[in-house]
Order: structure tokens, then sequence, then C-alpha cells
């Protein structure tokens, strides 16, 4: 740009809307596992996910954590099938699943 004060404004304009921008993008279901994995209350999603790689064969395709209940949920896909298996995010224990 030949004149400098515009590209200032232009920067300044860029920097100051990537906050906002962020803040849009945050999940506040992230939010509150981060604070209980950090208080304790929650095992780290690292590890649920590797529990339940564990129990159940098929490649996982989702997951997602649910604040209200403290449950982890993982989707997995084997062959034409869906599973669908819930676990407590305080204990680690399964607590179901749905689907073959």
């Amino acid at each position: 740009m030949r004149n400098p004060v515009a590209a200032l404004s232009l920067a300044l304009l860029f920097v100051a809307a990537s906050p906002a921008s962020a803040d849009r993008n945050r999940v506040p279901e992230q939010d509150a596992l981060r604070a209980g994995v950090q208080s304790g209350e929650y095992l780290p999603y690292s590890e649920m996910r590797a529990r339940a790689q564990g129990r159940v064969e098929g490649r996982m395709i989702g997951s997602e954590f649910d604040p209200g209940t403290g449950r982890y949920r993982f989707k997995f896909q084997r062959g034409g099938s869906v599973i669908w298996m819930d676990m407590d995010g305080r204990t680690g224990r399964e607590l179901g699943r749905v689907g073959q």
C-alpha cells in the first residue's frame, strides 16, 4: 500500500477483530471440560478417548462432552454400523452403548 496511514488502519482493524472472532468460536462445553479437568473433577479427554477405543472395535468418528451430566459420548463406525458409547467423565466407567 502506498498510504502508510491506510496500511496501519487496516492492520489495526485486523488485530481488533481477532479477539472477537475467537470469542465467537468458543465452545462452552470445552470450557466446562477444561475447568473440570484442571480442578480434578473430570478425567482428561485423551485418557477417556484411549479407554473408549480400547473397549470398542471400529474407527472413532466423533465425540462430545455434556457438562450437565459430566458424560463423554464417543461415536464409532464399524462396517456399516454406528456405535455410541457413554462414559462417566468422573470415574471413566462405561455407562452404556447403542448400536452393534
